[in-house]
């Protein structure tokens, strides 16, 4: 009978994966050149989707001395544009504000301390002014910035971390006197040094990293209060310090990851986007490839983008930036989404699809979205192992898998424990 029980045991396990074991070997295929600056220069990251032609999409770098670099998909840099240091950047498609809709590039300037808005012109890739006047306020000191589009009301909000540990909230107003304003509506303590900010619009939360200690969860909406939940820790939890940076992995309907930066273990954490329920999907981190591109080390920073973005990234992008990248300054490396979603076991999902929150109040779609569309949702239903779908083959990525199905462990085991019991009957 217990032969039997265990068989039975096996059998219902075989197909379950066990999220917390994959640890993944990920290998980039594409790096960017290296900023200017030496030490830990690169202060965040943020994908510019062009609004005709993705394959001329940008990735844009803060250097905390030398400004923000513009980067092509392929790694080389388009521009530099040097207003002193910077310590943050986000990018919005769909902010409305003032009646005109438009892609805000909106940069945390530690030389002004303040949030300056630009944006990138698609034909000449030139950044310039949004027409937003310079976003501050007494003692503002950003060292990170994250946009906000409400999805039932439509105003814009940029929100702002500091070393200090405060997080300030303003709204992006209509013109007054011949100018945009901005309203400060909210602030909040965190308790200790902000290491990074993400906003998940359609679901209207704020996440925010709290150095030395884990990822607390805000409401994002300028009454929410200060209530908070943790997503993951330090104590207790699987962070490694020095913690960086958040990203989202965002397709229509509320769907997708929250990714993570664990600097201590060089790793990227991934995380079920749901607000109720960020069930860790597993870790991966990136490795040398073997055609000089090197991996990653001390990570802080990352970026994340479902989004179909030309031949080099068509199911998407990830992002991370190499706090230790070999014989030169830092910079980031890059792999497609599938190198990583192909991996995990259940495949991670993969859908180009953007979702367009904040056009509740009549305003058009912004301009770099695709209309809603993309590649239709690749993963298998309920959440179990499937296969890969056809015309895609996970593993030409890049992806050096070191982790192991579970489905596989526990038949070892318990055929191993099965063959024990049987000995010692005999016996």
């Amino acid at each position: 009978m217990r032969s039997r029980t265990l068989l039975a045991l096996a059998v219902l396990l075989y197909g379950l994966p066990v999220l917390a074991q994959q640890a993944l070997q990920v290998q980039p295929t594409v790096e960017t050149l290296p900023v200017i600056t030496s030490g830990a220069a690169i202060q965040g990251g943020a994908v510019w989707v062009h609004p005709t032609d993705p394959g001329n999409s940008l990735l844009l770098v803060p250097d905390n001395v030398n400004g923000l670099f513009l980067y092509r998909l392929d790694g080389t840099q388009r521009a530099q544009v040097s207003q002193g240091g910077a310590l943050g950047v986000d990018v919005q498609e769909n902010a409305r504000v003032g009646g005109v809709t438009q892609q805000l590039v909106v940069v945390a300037s530690n030389t002004l301390q303040s949030l300056v808005a630009y944006i990138v012109n698609p034909t000449t890739f030139e950044l310039q002014s949004a027409g937003l006047a310079n976003i501050t306020t007494q003692g503002f000191t950003p060292n990170s910035v994250a946009l906000y589009v409400s999805p039932s009301s439509g105003r814009v909000f940029a929100f702002a971390g500091s070393s200090t540990g405060t997080v300030w909230q303003f709204e992006l107003t209509g013109p007054t006197d011949g100018g945009t304003a901005s309203n400060l509506v909210r602030t909040l303590n965190v308790g200790g040094a902000v290491a990074g900010l993400a906003v998940d619009d359609a679901q209207s939360t704020l996440y925010v990293v709290q150095q030395n200690a884990g990822i607390w969860q805000y409401g994002a909406e300028p009454n929410a209060g200060d209530a908070r939940t943790s997503v993951d820790a330090v104590t207790g939890g699987g962070l490694v310090q020095p913690l960086g940076g958040v990203a989202l992995y965002a397709p229509p309907g509320g769907r997708g990851y929250l990714l993570a930066v664990s600097g201590g273990s060089s790793e990227v954490r991934v995380y079920d986007r749901a607000p109720t329920a960020h069930t860790f999907r597993g870790r991966f981190t990136l490795v040398t490839n073997g055609n000089n591109i090197d991996g990653v080390e001390n990570p802080r920073h990352l970026v994340v983008s479902n989004r179909a973005l030309g031949t080099r990234f068509p199911l998407g992008m990830v992002g991370v930036q190499d706090g230790l990248n070999t014989a030169a300054n830092e910079n980031f490396k890059l792999v497609p989404w599938t190198a990583v979603s192909g991996q995990f076991n259940p495949n991670l999902l993969v859908d180009t699809g953007a979702e367009q929150p904040g056009t509740t109040d009549g305003g058009t779609p912004d301009a770099g979205a695709d209309g809603g569309g993309g590649t239709p949702p690749i993963g298998p239903p309920g959440g179990f192992p499937g296969s890969s779908p056809d015309g895609f083959d996970y593993g030409s990525d890049g992806c050096s898998c070191s982790s192991a199905s579970m489905s596989s462990t526990v038949l070892f085991v318990l055929a191993g424990v099965l063959l024990l019991s049987r000995r010692r009957r005999r016996s």
